[in-house]
C-alpha cells in the first residue's frame, strides 16, 4: 500500500489529501462544502420574511466572528472592542453615501481601510500590553468611538443616528428582494471564510500561531511578533469594517446604541469561543448555533422576558466550555 502511494504522482497525492470529511487546517472538507450547499439552498428557498431576516443576520455575524477570530483566535489578541471597527466601517460608508453621494460599493472599501488603520494603530499602541491589559485597551478604544459617535452629531447624527433613504437600486446597494440581501451576506461570509482558510494554512498563519503559543520561541525562530500582531489586527479590522457597512445597508439606520455597544463586542468574541477559537470553522459553527435561536427567542419572548436570549446564550456557552474547552468542534 505504501509503495502504491509512493508511486503516484505528487500532484495526485496532494489533491486527494486535501479533501477530508471534517474540517482541517489547510484543507477543504466535505463538511464545509455540504454546509455551503445548505446555505445556498436556504437562500434560494422562498421562506417567510422573518426567517430570511434571521438568515441574513446570522450570515453577517458569522462573517464578523470569523474576522474577530483572525486576531483573537489566530494570534491571541483577545479584543472586546471590535465594535469600534464595525462602527467605523458602517458610519464611513453611510456618511459618504448619504451626504456626499458616494456609492456604498466604494464607501465600503474606504470604511474598511479606515477600520484597518484603526486596528493597526491599536495593535501598535498596545504592543507592550498582554492579557487583561490589552482587553481593557480595546474596550477603551470602543468606548472612545461610541462617545464620539454620540457627541459628534454634525457628522454621525448623535443619538438619533443616520437614516439611509431606502431607494432601491444596485448603485445604492439597496434591494427590494430579501433574497438578494441574503445572497450578498452569504457572499461576504464565504469570502471571509476563504480568507480565513488561506491565512490558516499559510506561512503567515503559522507565524500567528507561533506568536500566540510562545512569543519568545517565535522570536528566536525569526518571527517578528509586533508585525505579526499588527497585520493580524489590521486584517481582522478590515473585514469587520466590511461587515459593519453591510449591516448598515441592510438595516438602513445607524445609531451608537446598536452599532458600537460593548454588548456587540462581547458577542463578536463569544461566537468564536463557542464554536472553537483558532479554527476557521469554529466561528461559523458558533454563529449558526446561537444566532438563529437568539433571534427567535428575542422575537417570541422579548416582549415578556427581555434578555432571555442572552441568558440562554450564556448558559449554552458555559455548558459547551465545560464539556469541551475548545468549543463545539471538541478538538
Amino acid at each position: 500500500m505504501e509503495r502504491a502511494i509512493a508511486d503516484r504522482p505528487p500532484a495526485l497525492v496532494n489533491r486527494r489529501s486535501r479533501w477530508r470529511m471534517m474540517p482541517e487546517r489547510g484543507a477543504v472538507s466535505l463538511f464545509e462544502l455540504s454546509l455551503l450547499a445548505i446555505c445556498v439552498a436556504l437562500v434560494a428557498l422562498p421562506v417567510p420574511h422573518f426567517y430570511k431576516d434571521v438568515m441574513i443576520v446570522t450570515f453577517i455575524w458569522a462573517g464578523v466572528a470569523l474576522a474577530w477570530n483572525i486576531a483573537g483566535g489566530f494570534v491571541g489578541l483577545i479584543s472586546f472592542g471590535h465594535a469600534a471597527f464595525f462602527a467605523v466601517g458602517a458610519y464611513t460608508s453611510t456618511i459618504l453615501g448619504v451626504r456626499h453621494g458616494v456609492t456604498p460599493w466604494i464607501g465600503i472599501w474606504i470604511g474598511a481601510l479606515l477600520a484597518a488603520g484603526l486596528g493597526a494603530a491599536l495593535a501598535l499602541i498596545g504592543a507592550r500590553l498582554r492579557g487583561p491589559f490589552f482587553i481593557l485597551s480595546t474596550l477603551a478604544a470602543a468606548e472612545v468611538v461610541r462617545i464620539g459617535a454620540l457627541n459628534w452629531s454634525t457628522l454621525t447624527g448623535g443619538a438619533e443616528g443616520i437614516w439611509i433613504t431606502p431607494v432601491p437600486g444596485i448603485a445604492n446597494m439597496i434591494f427590494e428582494s430579501q433574497t438578494t440581501y441574503a445572497a450578498l451576506m452569504l457572499s461576504y461570509l464565504v469570502v471571509v471564510y476563504a480568507i480565513t482558510k488561506l491565512v490558516e494554512g499559510s506561512r503567515y498563519g503559522l507565524r500567528m500561531f507561533a506568536v500566540r503559543d510562545d512569543e519568545d520561541a517565535a522570536s528566536a525562530a525569526g518571527v517578528t511578533p509586533l508585525l505579526t500582531r499588527t497585520g493580524a489586527m489590521a486584517i481582522s479590522a478590515f473585514l469587520t469594517g466590511i461587515g459593519g457597512s453591510l449591516f448598515a445597508q441592510y438595516f438602513q439606520l445607524l445609531d451608537p446604541t446598536h452599532v458600537v455597544s460593548p454588548e456587540l463586542s462581547f458577542q463578536f468574541a463569544m461566537l468564536p469561543a463557542l464554536g472553537g477559537l483558532g479554527t476557521a470553522i469554529g466561528p461559523v459553527l458558533g454563529a449558526f448555533a446561537i444566532m438563529p435561536a437568539a433571534e427567535l427567542l428575542r422575537s417570541y419572548l422579548g416582549a415578556v422576558f427581555q434578555g432571555l436570549h442572552l441568558v440562554i446564550f450564556g448558559g449554552f456557552l458555559i455548558v459547551v466550555m465545560l464539556i469541551s474547552r475548545v468549543g463545539l468542534p471538541g478538538r
